[in-house]
């Protein structure tokens, strides 16, 4: 009985040792927080530059609280499993959606996603920056977007979930008179 006990004592002790040691190499959802917003900021500031650099004449992308909320959505969606897609499972482009119930439905839209897979290490939102203006730049699709002077204004949203993180940079313009 007393072999029984202290056997259980020591499991019990090292399930509570690894449980501590996890939950402390794990960061802390206010520095996640904080990582995000950062990654989001680096992000918006290369995409500034490169359109000034490239597009002299273009406006600047303003920032836009209505689609931060709406680039933040979508990229939490896709951390907690939603299609990394532009599109959902009904076929629907949820982005368009979205803009059009906070803005109306004229104007340009567009949106650029990245997703990111990290082996095991800390969320670097500098690098992670980088490596996503890099490979939108990269996409004659995702570089349209970002050089496209239809687009006045964005949001970009960053999640961060375990071991994979996401960035949405959402775009709109006003509806051109013609």
């Amino acid at each position: 009985m007393r072999l029984s006990l202290l056997f259980a004592a020591t499991i019990s002790a090292l399930v509570t040792f690894a449980a501590a040691r996890s939950a402390a190499e794990a960061p802390a959802p206010a520095a996640i927080a904080r990582a995000e917003q950062e990654a989001g900021a680096l992000i918006a500031d290369r995409i500034d530059r490169i359109r000034s650099d490239r597009l002299p004449h273009a406006p600047k992308l303003a920032p836009s609280g209505d689609l931060t909320v709406i680039a933040r959505a979508r990229s939490s969606a896709m951390a907690h499993g939603a299609p990394f897609s532009h599109k959902d499972a009904t076929g629907k482009y949820p982005v368009v959606d979205m803009v059009e119930a906070r803005l109306g439905h004229y104007g340009f839209i567009g949106e650029n996603l990245f997703m990111e897979k990290r082996p095991r290490g800390r969320f670097d939102p500098k690098a992670f920056a980088k490596l996503a203006v890099e490979e939108w730049m990269a996409s004659e699709e995702h570089r349209e977007n970002i050089l496209s002077p239809d687009f006045d204004r964005s949001g970009i949203g960053v999640a961060v979930k375990g071991d994979v993180a996401y960035a949405t940079q959402v775009f709109h313009g006003p509806a051109t008179r013609r």
